[in-house]
């Protein structure tokens, strides 16, 4: 009986040696798949798609379970041409092995939020595309040692963010809808966990 508490005692104190908070932080390159629909009275519509590059920065606050589970909130933020852009949700993450070298594989879900000013447009008018974000990234992670780790990898999100604007431009009443499809995000950072 005795052998058997003492197996119990040091699982239990290896699983809170695993378990923990920690804090990340990631630099990166994110692109959105964007989509433009126009339509103008009197003349007709039309629709485009594009896509918007820039960099990101991500800032993570989450805790480990155990040596393979872990979940976080995240807030990042994106450089568009003539706006701002940002992104802020929760995530969950797997990590595969026992080593010091894991690749891991999540889910994220979220909100997101971009605005322009780099649009002609009627005077007063802004773009401010909204809406939910959610998707899976995947990745290696690193352990440094018990406290510091290193990971790069990919996050890809489908959004739902979209805006619309109507109003006079020239002479012709109009109305534009901008969507983002997609979010694409490339990164590396680290992480330290307390």
């Amino acid at each position: 009986m005795k052998k058997i508490a003492l197996v119990v005692l040091l699982a239990s104190g290896l699983m809170a040696a695993n378990s923990g908070f920690y804090v990340g932080a990631d630099v990166g390159n994110t692109a959105y798949d964007m989509k433009t629909s126009v339509t103008i009275t009197g003349v007709g519509s039309d629709s485009a798609s594009g896509d918007d590059d820039g960099g990101s920065q991500t800032l993570k606050v989450g805790y480990y379970f155990d040596k393979n589970n872990r979940a976080s909130a995240f807030y990042q933020n994106i450089n568009v041409d003539n706006g701002d852009a940002k992104t802020y949700g929760i995530g969950y993450d797997y990590l595969i092995g026992d080593n010091a070298f894991k690749p891991f594989i999540g889910v994220l879900a979220g909100y997101g939020s971009s605005s322009s000013d780099g649009y002609d447009l009627a005077e007063g008018q802004s773009i401010d595309v909204k809406g939910m974000v959610f998707g899976a990234q995947f990745g290696v992670n690193y352990a440094l040692n018990e406290n510091f780790s290193l990971e790069a990898g990919y996050r890809y999100m489908k959004s739902n963010m979209e805006d619309t604007i109507s109003g006079v431009y020239s002479g012709y009443d109009y109305s534009a809808k901008l969507e983002i499809e997609t979010i694409k995000n490339w990164f590396f950072g680290v992480n330290y966990k307390f």
